[in-house]
């Protein structure tokens, strides 16, 4: 039997917010000196990389909501970490509301959008959950790399550690 996609997109969306929850902790008490250091990586600091995994959800769910056109460069950023942290739970919100709305039938349907290079493209919505996902994962990877560097030690955001985290609590 193949596993329900939906489902799986779902109980992967719920580990992105659990992650994402996580990383913003993490960066929260930290003195903006620490935010805003240069390490030498894709969106240089702890911030601007952790800012850009929001905004890539968000242009990805503005997508599958319709704007097909938006690139990552039509959105406002959060000016910090605080502004961060009041609007990530309602992008989380309208992700698992957009995703639990979907029947069974219409994960491997096609979307079709407009690439941040203008190319249009078109995936099964299940593959562009996932991509978000696995963008987040990756790009907190680099977060917890940075922290490394600071002399902090990163939370743990596997996806193993989230499923253990969840039966535990149930």
């Amino acid at each position: 039997m193949q596993p329900d996609i939906g489902a799986v997109c779902l109980s992967h969306l719920e580990f992105t917010k659990w992650a994402d929850e996580m990383f913003l902790a993490a960066l929260l008490p930290l003195p903006p000196a620490s935010l805003d250091r240069d390490f030498g990586s894709s969106f240089k600091s702890l911030f601007c990389t952790l800012n850009h995994v929001y905004l890539a959800e968000l242009v990805w769910l503005k997508r599958m909501q319709g704007a097909r056109e938006t690139r990552i460069a039509d959105l406002a950023s959060p000016a910090g970490p605080a502004a961060l942290g009041e609007a990530w739970p309602e992008l989380h919100r309208q992700w698992s509301g957009w995703a639990a709305s979907l029947s069974r039938e219409a994960w491997s349907e096609p979307a079709t959008f407009r690439n941040n290079a203008g190319v249009e493209e078109q995936l099964p919505l299940w593959q562009i959950v996932l991509h978000v996902v696995n963008h987040g994962s990756y790009h907190r990877g680099q977060v917890a790399a940075m922290l490394r560097q600071a002399g902090i030690t990163p939370p743990g955001t596997d996806l193993l550690t989230f499923h253990r985290a969840r039966r535990q609590s149930a």
